[in-house]
């Protein structure tokens, strides 16, 4: 560097700093989406158009009904909906590796979208009557 004139060392100079401010910026773009929409994982197979969604109707009563989402989809889902077209309550628990959330309360005519990743899906009625959910995962 010693050797390049000033007017060169300058101009690389600045050209360090914009570079700087540039991934700065970009750092600070990818930081809002993370909190937007959460970090990508990359040992996640992402959601394929090319391949059919899991499509099914589940009506409960009296029992919990287990749905293998990975074993029916070959990968977690990671996006769809589920919506309760019964009359009464239906309780959801989520599974995604050793991770179990729930009971989640869905109201009739009341959706859910999928903003995660999903291995399980378990369905048990409220003790309101049978409990009919339909499933549209990817």
């Amino acid at each position: 560097m010693a050797n390049l004139p000033q007017r060169v060392q300058e101009a690389l100079t600045g050209l360090r700093d914009d570079l700087a401010c540039l991934k700065d910026q970009l750092g600070a773009i990818q930081r809002t989406l993370e909190y937007e929409f959460g970090r990508p994982r990359r040992d996640l197979q992402g959601h394929d158009p090319a391949r059919m969604p899991l499509v099914a109707q589940v009506q409960v009563e009296a029992e919990t009904r287990r749905i293998d989402v990975t074993g029916l989809l070959g990968k977690p889902a990671t996006r769809g909906h589920i919506v309760n077209i019964g009359d009464a309550k239906a309780l959801l628990w989520w599974t995604f590796g050793p991770q179990r959330v729930g009971p989640y309360v869905l109201l009739p005519a009341a959706a859910v979208e999928l903003s995660f990743a999903l291995e399980v899906l378990e369905v048990s009625d409220a003790g309101e009557g049978p409990a009919v959910v339909q499933l549209l995962l990817q």
